[in-house]
């Protein structure tokens, strides 16, 4: 904003804002009879009266026999609250509406802004979506600065690096890039601040806003940003040589790159035996194969290809088909969209009735259309088999029950050999994914032998001296030994 007229920066700065915002119920301003005048302006909704009082007021009042200026005020009140100096109206603002108070002192060019913002939001706390049963228990909350605090405590090093940016014309969302200095690649963590500032929308409100601008090209299968609510997982990736986005009013904080092998590992892997763990995600990768294609598998075979069933099988499953209306195909999209209408409702009931309901509408339901002659029993229970295991993938459940649709309409339509090509076209799809140079699939697609150690089976963490290799962190590839 240009100064056009004589009056001194900082006081035009002063009617600019009382202009535009002094119709707030909020906006607060004070005028202390100092040497020279000092008027404080704050929003009484995102500042801390406590702090003001006293982290504000009363210094700038043990100086009144003294001359100010911006450099005596921000010395003063630096030894109780952060304090800046804006050197332009849209700095101030930002920092005006990020809970800062500001001061403008007569005669002044620049801004004096003090931290004194509240301290809201809930308390640290094992997050719902990760729980453990062994390793630490503390979640990301919704404040940028606690978020922080959380990582700070476990990277205790100068090389822990943090970039703050603001993100939305009309809400200035606080972005927080986070990284470790001698690990990133620059050129990863270059591409992920240009894509940040070159956002142009109205607001960000939550941290999924933010992935898709992060996301080379915007698909409609699969995350290509990596999420979680754990402390730990993110210092492990940091320490892999990724990159950390804190959004601030979110818990859930991304990560790049990222891979879909991380989906497969979960937040407890790292704090049991490594034989364990790889029992652990071998399951979990079959229970993920199972979900998307049993039922397809299980049209095919009833529909077209039944000559493959065993005899005694078959005979049970004709014996129990044989009343049902419905075809095959039409058969187990019913028995999908039904379990997922009751997956809907579940996430959307109160937490007192949700898990009984649900119960009571799978048993209920699926027994009534048994007995009714609607549905068949093998239909159903390869249904729930395949709900079931969706959760092994928590992150991707929407996902993979979209991918189980297309599957079970394709083996319907085209039968074993349609679902073969699907299965050949979806790994052709996955292996030409990349973002920011690092391939989807690795290190499988292509095959990197040392990543594998910790990918679907885990090697014992003492025998893994390297970084992972899929990042392209060769200038600090030692992690443990020389």
């Amino acid at each position: 904003m240009k100064n056009k007229s004589k009056v001194p920066v900082a006081q035009q700065y002063l009617k600019d804002l009382q202009s535009a915002y002094g119709d707030s119920e909020d906006f607060r301003v004070r005028t202390l009879a100092l040497k020279p005048e000092v008027v404080v302006v704050s929003l009484d909704t995102m500042c801390d009266d406590n702090k003001i009082s006293h982290c504000v007021l009363e210094p700038l009042l043990c100086l009144a026999q003294q001359t100010l200026s911006a450099d005596i005020v921000e010395q003063k009140l630096s030894f109780a609250v952060k304090v800046t100096k804006a050197v332009n109206y849209e700095q101030m603002t930002e920092l005006f509406f990020n809970g800062y108070t500001l001061i403008f002192i007569q005669g002044e060019s620049k801004v004096v802004c003090a931290d004194t913002r509240i301290a809201l939001g809930r308390a640290v706390m094992e997050p719902p979506t990760s729980i453990v049963l062994s390793g630490p228990r503390e979640g990301f909350v919704e404040d940028v600065k606690t978020n922080l605090t959380l990582l700070r405590k476990r990277l205790k090093t100068e090389r822990f690096k943090t970039v703050e940016l603001s993100v939305g014309k009309y809400t200035n969302t606080n972005v927080t890039v986070c990284y470790i200095d001698d690990i990133v690649k620059k050129d990863v963590l270059e591409e992920i601040l240009q894509r940040i500032s070159a956002i142009d929308t109205d607001g960000i409100l939550d941290s999924s806003y933010l992935s898709s601008y992060l996301e080379s090209h915007r698909t409609l299968l699969f995350n290509r940003v990596g999420s979680t609510e754990k402390p730990d997982v993110v210092c492990g990736k940091l320490l892999e040589g990724r990159v950390a986005i804190i959004v601030d009013g979110s818990p859930m904080v991304l990560t790049c790159p990222y891979l879909f092998i991380e989906d497969l590992q979960a937040p407890g892997d790292y704090h049991q035996s490594s034989d364990i763990t790889s029992v652990s995600r071998v399951l979990r990768f079959i229970s993920v194969i199972v979900s998307v294609f049993l039922p397809a598998m299980f049209v095919c075979l009833e529909k077209y290809n039944y000559q493959i069933i065993p005899l005694k099988f078959l005979i049970t499953v004709l014996n129990a088909t044989e009343a049902i209306p419905f075809s095959p195909l039409t058969e187990m999209l019913l028995v999908i969209v039904i379990f997922d209408i009751l997956r809907e409702a579940n996430l959307r009931m109160p937490t007192a009735v949700g898990m009984s309901l649900s119960l009571v509408g799978a048993i209920v339901l699926g027994d009534a259309a048994v007995k009714a002659g609607l549905l068949g029993a093998p239909a159903v229970m390869v249904g729930a088999l395949s709900g079931i295991g969706l959760y092994t993938m928590p992150q991707n459940t929407l996902v993979l029950s979209l991918l189980r649709l297309i599957f079970t309409f394709i083996g319907g339509v085209m039968g074993l050999l349609g679902v073969i090509i699907g299965i050949m076209s979806l790994i052709a799809y996955m292996v030409s994914m990349q973002d920011y140079g690092v391939p989807f699939l690795a290190p499988y697609a292509p095959a990197i032998p040392h990543d594998k150690q910790d990918a679907v089976l885990q090697s014992p963490l003492a025998r893994q001296h390297k970084r992972p290799q899929s990042l392209n962190n060769t200038h600090n590839a030692t992690r443990r030994g020389k």
